[in-house]
């Protein structure tokens, strides 16, 4: 089993960093920014990290697009935006997040497909609801 590889920067709780900034990616550089928004907000009053563009397992060279944690209930969340994916994918990231393995946290994560995701942001944002712990 593997754990996660990166060192917790506490002076940086809250870490946003772009995957891509072609146009192609402004939809998914959307979703991921209000499902940024919408953790930060929900648990504005629990210690809480989120980071975008995470590493979780370097060997493996897995990494999701929003990486939640939530110090109160320890409980961490991966949330991978794809365009779209097929049911086998999700078997194989499954296996793969079976193996992660984070010290006294209950972990787990959450595929979130684009092409089921609304173009308008008011849309965007009401649909994500189903989507945060």
């Amino acid at each position: 089993m593997t754990g996660i590889q990166q060192k917790t920067d506490w002076k940086n709780l809250f870490k946003i960093n772009l995957a891509n900034c072609d146009d192609s990616f402004q939809k998914h550089e959307i979703v991921k920014l209000i499902i940024v928004m919408k953790l930060k907000k929900k648990y504005s009053k629990q210690n809480i990290r989120i980071y975008t563009e995470w590493i979780v397992d370097e060997k493996e060279k897995l990494i999701c697009d929003v990486f939640f944690e939530n110090i109160k209930t320890k409980e961490c969340y991966a949330y991978e935006i794809q365009k779209n994916y097929s049911e086998n994918w999700v078997k194989g990231r499954d296996k793969l997040y079976n193996e992660i393995e984070v010290p006294y946290f209950a972990f787990d994560w959450i595929p979130i497909k684009l092409k089921d995701c609304p173009n308008d942001i008011n849309e965007i944002n009401t649909w994500l609801d189903k989507y945060i712990c």
